[in-house]
């Protein structure tokens, strides 16, 4: 697995994210969260807004498309939408099969991979899903919240360049949250007391992204 991570200060929490891509895991196609995207890959170090917010036409506020969201990931839907919006892609909506198995995975608290202290990728997670799922980690030292998952998944768009389709370092998180097919997602939140980077979130994905060409 080729795999990217962002280490840097979410407020006074370390952040890392992990990602996988279709040619690496041979399941079909990439995992935008946590590792090198499509577009990229490599690892990056920075700092990461505190607080950060937004979040694949439409505005993104069509229908409730967030029923079924847990209260702790409540708004994490809307924030993915409110990006996508921007390019105006359509919303997603939530998926409770997509986020039952994100949430089974982020109970795990597997971490046999590099990059170490971070639960790895799912490479099961299509199997009992019609079709390929793509999928993004995150995982704080503190606490881990929907703003700061979305956020630091956004920020990759500075390292993107849609007219070439190229990335300056990991860009995967941010293609998987703006491909323009991917129409469902569902999401989980554990916390893995055993591991560095404790705090996690898995959002699922479907139709998966990061499967080639560029995200819209």
């Amino acid at each position: 697995m080729r795999v990217g991570k962002t280490l840097g200060l979410l407020g006074l929490s370390l952040v890392m994210l992990l990602g996988c891509s279709s040619e690496d895991s041979g399941s079909g196609g990439q995992g935008a969260t946590g590792g090198g995207g499509a577009t990229g890959g490599g690892s990056s170090t920075g700092g990461a807004s505190s607080g950060g917010s937004s979040a694949t036409g439409g505005s993104g506020n069509t229908g409730n498309t967030s029923s079924g969201e847990p209260a702790a990931l409540a708004g994490i839907t809307q924030l993915h939408n409110a990006a996508r919006a921007t390019e105006g892609l359509s919303p997603l909506t939530w998926d409770p099969a997509l986020a039952a198995i994100a949430q089974a995975w982020a109970d795990s608290c597997v971490d046999n991979e590099a990059p170490t202290g971070l639960i790895d990728h799912n490479q099961g997670r299509s199997d009992n899903y019609p079709g390929y799922v793509g999928e993004n980690i995150y995982g704080s030292s503190g606490k881990a919240t929907a703003e700061g998952a979305v956020s630091s998944w956004m920020s990759e768009k500075a390292d993107y360049d849609i007219s070439t389709g190229q990335c300056a370092s990991v860009c995967g998180h941010y293609t998987q949250v703006m491909w323009s097919t991917t129409t469902k997602l569902g999401c989980g939140i554990s916390n893995c007391a055993g591991l560095k980077y404790a705090n996690s979130i898995v959002c699922d994905y479907a139709p998966g992204g990061n499967t080639g060409g560029k995200p819209f």
